[in-house]
C-alpha cells in the first residue's frame, strides 16, 4: 500500500485563519487563484451582519466631540471611569497618549472634584490592565489605553 503525501497551508488574513489540505495538485490549485478568498470573506461578513445585535447606544466616533459632549454621552461615576474617558478621548479624538498634566486639565475643564490621588486612580487602573505607561511626552510620563480600556468605555462601563 503507497501512502499518500498530504499537503497543508495555512493562512492568516487579519485574524481569519484559513486552512488548505489535500494532495499537491489540489493545494496548488488554491493558491495560485486566491479568488475563492474574496467569495468566503464576502459571505462571513453578510453572515456577521445577519447575526450582528445593534446596540442602542453606541459612541458617536463619526464626528469630533468636544471633551464636554463626550463625557456627557459616556457619564462616567468614579474617578477611575472619568480617567478611562480621558484616556478614550485622547486616543479616539486626538490619537494621543495621556498624561497627568491631560487628567488635570479635562478635571477643571468638566468641574469634576478631583480625585484626592490621581496618581494612585492611574497606578490602579494600569493594575487593572485598563492603561499601560507609554514613555514620556514632552518629557512627561505618559500612558496609553489599552483594548480592555477601550471595550470598558465603549459598553459604557458594564464590567466584562
Amino acid at each position: 500500500m503507497c501512502a499518500q503525501t498530504t499537503y497543508r497551508i495555512r493562512l492568516n488574513l487579519n485574524g481569519l485563519e484559513i486552512e488548505v489540505e489535500g494532495d499537491k495538485e489540489f493545494v496548488e490549485s488554491k493558491i495560485s487563484d486566491l479568488s475563492w478568498i474574496d467569495t468566503l470573506s464576502q459571505k462571513l461578513q453578510a453572515q456577521v451582519a445577519r447575526h450582528a445585535t445593534p446596540t442602542s447606544k453606541t459612541i458617536s466616533t463619526e464626528s469630533k466631540l468636544s471633551f464636554t459632549e463626550f463625557s456627557t454621552e459616556i457619564n462616567p461615576q468614579t474617578h477611575l471611569q472619568r480617567i478611562l474617558t480621558i484616556a478614550y478621548y485622547l486616543y479616539r479624538f486626538e490619537n494621543r497618549d495621556f498624561t497627568y498634566d491631560d487628567v488635570e486639565s479635562f478635571y477643571e475643564q468638566r468641574r469634576w472634584p478631583r480625585p484626592s490621588n490621581p496618581r494612585q486612580a492611574v497606578s490602579d487602573l494600569i493594575e487593572q490592565g485598563y492603561i499601560e505607561e507609554a514613555g514620556k511626552s514632552n518629557g512627561k510620563k505618559s500612558f496609553r489605553i489599552l483594548e480592555k480600556g477601550i471595550r470598558y468605555v465603549e459598553s459604557r462601563f458594564k464590567e466584562e
